[in-house]
């Protein structure tokens, strides 16, 4: 992977997604450090708990932020190691920081690299969501709904409408819809919103049990 450190320095959101035959936890340890290295900007290490960074004598020396202690510093290079959904409410407020996003589970985070046009250091393809103007209005005024957190039933209504919108337009991703809501909203909300769009996906089921349309599912959030 070293061989594509000048093309990942061309980027701002890298995505290192978890390898299922081969080692990617040392290669994404290493790129974390590398890019920090070749920026000349400061690391700062986002992690679940801080001993799943300390373990690694490489970061343990490094500035270490959890879900539950400090912040992160926007501008310098952040290495998202392992992190769940909820770890990445700490990044939420980044403008110009460089984030490398080291992944744990397997394909866990792929709706974030394609939102962010992440640069996949496995496959070395740029990412997207490639959302229409429609879809990303769509998804803004559902993400909207949501200022209570989604918890009435006029916002369940009007997600259920915006889904609609989507899924008509052929443009319904369940990965999609809860990585746009995530980069804002916080996971007691997110808890929500799942509920809301399981309602929906078991509305358009028929009694056999086959879906009414073509929902790109590959992974349930």
């Amino acid at each position: 992977m070293s061989d594509r450190l000048d093309e990942v320095l061309k980027h701002r959101y890298v995505y290192l997604p978890r390898g299922e035959t081969k080692d990617t936890l040392r290669p994404g340890k290493l790129l974390g450090l590398a890019v920090a290295r070749a920026r000349r900007m400061p690391l700062t290490v986002l992690a679940p708990q801080k001993n799943s960074a300390t373990f690694h004598s490489e970061l343990a020396k490094l500035e270490i932020v959890t879900e539950r202690s400090g912040r992160v510093s926007d501008g310098g290079v952040v290495l998202a190691w392992c992190p769940r959904y909820k770890t990445m409410e700490k990044a939420q407020h980044l403008e110009k920081s460089v984030v490398v996003l080291v992944e744990w589970i397997p394909g866990e985070f792929d709706g974030w690299a394609k939102l962010n046009q992440a640069y996949n250091v496995v496959t070395g393809e740029i990412m997207d969501a490639a959302l229409s103007p429609a879809s990303v209005e769509a998804l803004d005024r559902l993400v909207f709904e949501g200022y209570k957190g989604w918890t009435d039933s006029i916002s369940a209504r009007m997600v259920t409408g915006y889904l609609t919108d989507l899924a008509d337009a052929g443009a319904y991703d369940r990965d999609i819809v809860l990585a746009y809501a995530r980069q804002t909203k916080h996971e007691g909300a997110i808890e929500r919103l799942q509920k809301l769009i399981d309602a929906f996906e078991a509305s358009t089921m028929s009694p056999s049990g086959a879906t009414s349309r073509e929902f790109r599912t590959s992974r349930r959030w």
